[in-house]
């Protein structure tokens, strides 16, 4: 029975995808969604069949399910009432005005939004029939409370009109005054309403049927609420109800509309109703915060975030010369290492990598677009053996146990699953590695991203550089501050004019970065590589100077030290002043 079921299920919902294709198989449209959770008033289709579809949720019934569903005698389909133009009122059967004492809600307040409630033999309220008003016409929006506690579709019905309405309880209150709020839901208006208000006082409370429907209610009245001084926003405190209140107040006039923020402990305004909270809901509504776009803050109400923001943990470099300037390396920041060809842009990054796995207990991800995955672990391991183990000449002279020792010191025990590395494939494309970075944070908790380098990542294909670059470093920026990572990226220089290149030792600029601006303006920190590879003295050949060309954090650029080359390990060792000796440079001292 079960399988049958589920292969009707798969048939019907299959027959339904074609069938909504044509407007000529509707036998209804428009009509109110009959799940409680979707809370649409006229997104759902009857088919000529009998089955249903509702285009807000996409939930799709069966004819005997939607048939069941509206059994309820007080539904009336939207397009069913009397065809007279005239206006009309159609009021659900039964009910009377009385206290709905299981929210707490008086009877002078049931009385004031005219609400009808139908009772059980033994005085529970079983329904609820909430007016709303268009013009002349009067529709009923029925609450099946034995429905909508057990979560069961059918829990609201609507009488026929109810696309035309969009606010509980507009009749009520005249234009032109001081305050308005607006509440999700019309247990939530009243409850509000009750809490705000006494003898002397009638402040406006009115109603969207939901927050999905919120926006629309607006637009259609935006007239009627900008005739009021202040429109206050009071949704529920959950991320459909925050998502509605920043859609509403962008309509609203900039200055006259206030936020609602309730305590913490409570979702929305009933529930603080029933637990007593009167005042603390007015203190919240009268504490009200004026709208401001998001982004924007006013630094009056920020004393304590910035007096006790989280301290930034900076992690030195392996040369004290770069810590002077940069004071070390931080997540939620850039850092972009440039150079000439062949000046060791990639062995710096290797160097950084290694230094970070032996310091910190972070993870570290890995995106070296240049090289193969065997080639990554290789300078890896090379660095932990002080031996150039990428050269197979020098690797086979180890045994497999050895080079195991090594591997297993860099990457098991207390280190384990603390190195990823993005076998790309050639792969390279933007939204492909953002998204290998983004499960590098997110899955595997890596807090510094190595990527090597800008110019081999394609950001769309058929642009020109300077458009890719500026895509690739907007994207770069994003990563950081969603993931609170931190990103040391490679970037290449383009030729320059004349005879010296950087290969030769040219003075490298943050305009010498090729292809865009943006890499040196998005940057926290740019540190170039300088070196005369040329040079007919060896020690010059192998001495690269360090040189810091942005720096946002301490702001202290210029030369920051020496390091060099080690022919036999392949390490880069940080030279001193006094041993800086090159020809035709001055010492540093």
């Amino acid at each position: 029975m079960l399988v049958r079921r589920l292969l009707y299920n798969q048939i019907n919902n299959e027959q339904l995808r074609k069938t909504s294709m044509s407007e000529n198989n509707y036998k209804l449209t428009h009509q109110p969604c009959i799940d409680p959770d979707c809370g649409s008033s006229d997104a759902l289709s009857v088919f000529k069949n009998g089955s249903a579809k509702c285009f807000s949720c996409d939930k799709i019934w069966s004819p005997a399910e939607y048939q069941r569903a509206t059994q309820d005698q007080d539904y009336v389909p939207i397009g069913k009432s009397s065809p007279s133009t005239a206006p009309v009122s159609v009021r659900a059967s039964g009910g009377e005005l009385r206290a709905i004492e299981s929210r707490c809600l008086s009877l002078a307040t049931v009385k004031k939004y005219n609400v009808r409630v139908v009772v059980d033999e033994n005085g529970n309220d079983i329904k609820h029939h909430y007016p709303y008003y268009s013009g002349d016409t009067e529709v009923i929006k029925i609450r099946d409370v034995i429905a909508k506690r057990n979560n069961e579709s059918g829990a609201f019905r609507w009488t026929d009109g109810a696309s035309k309405v969009d606010f509980f309880g507009k009749q009520l209150f005249e234009s032109k005054q001081k305050f308005v709020t607006l509440f999700e839901g019309e247990i939530d208006t009243m409850s509000g309403y009750q809490m705000l208000n006494n003898a002397n006082t009638n402040f406006a409370a009115l109603g969207v049927k939901s927050s999905s429907e919120a926006e629309r209610a607006v637009r259609n009245n935006l007239e009627y609420l900008y005739s009021f001084d202040n429109v206050v926003l009071c949704f529920d405190m959950d991320e459909s109800g925050r998502k509605a209140t920043e859609k509403v107040a962008r309509l609203l006039k900039t200055g006259k509309t206030k936020i609602v923020t309730l305590p913490a402990e409570y979702n929305d305004v009933n529930e603080m109703l029933m637990a007593g909270k009167q005042q603390e809901f007015k203190d919240a509504w009268f504490g009200a915060k004026t709208y401001t776009p998001s982004g924007l803050v006013s630094v009056s109400d920020q004393k304590d975030r910035y007096l006790d923001r989280p301290k930034k943990l900076s992690i030195p470099f392996p040369w004290q010369g770069m810590n002077r300037k940069l004071e070390g390396l931080r997540q939620g920041e850039i850092t972009v290492i440039t150079a000439g060809t062949g000046l060791g842009k990639s062995a710096v990054c290797r160097e950084l990598q290694h230094w970070l796995l032996k310091t910190t207990d972070d993870n570290i991800g890995v995106v070296m677009l240049e090289e193969s995955y065997e080639r990554t672990i290789d300078g890896l391991m090379s660095i932990e053996a002080n031996e150039k183990l990428s050269q197979d000449s020098v690797r086979e002279i180890y045994s497999k146990e050895r080079l195991s020792e090594w591997h297993d010191a860099l990457f098991e025990g207390t280190n384990k699953n603390r190195v990823w590395v993005y076998e790309h494939f050639g792969e390279n494309n933007l939204n492909a590695i953002a998204d290998r970075v983004k499960f590098m944070s997110a899955g595997s908790g890596c807090k510094w991203i190595f990527i090597d380098h800008i110019h081999m990542i394609s950001a769309s294909g058929g642009e020109n550089e300077t458009v890719e670059i500026n895509k690739i470093m907007h994207k770069f920026r994003d990563l950081c501050e969603e993931l609170n990572i931190a990103i040391i990226t490679v970037s290449h220089l383009r030729r320059l004019d004349g005879n010296k290149g950087h290969e030769n030792g040219a003075e490298v600029a943050l305009n010498h970065m090729r292809g865009s601006h943006v890499i040196a303006q998005i940057a926290d920190s740019v540190i170039a590589l300088e070196r005369n590879q040329q040079a007919d003295d060896e020690i010059e050949a192998r001495t690269t100077r360090l040189k810091v060309l942005k720096n946002r954090y301490t702001g202290e650029t210029g030369v920051a030290g020496h390091i060099i080359y080690e022919p036999v390990t392949g390490r880069l060792n940080e030279l001193d002043n006094g041993d800086i000796e090159l020809a035709g440079e001055e010492s540093l001292l």
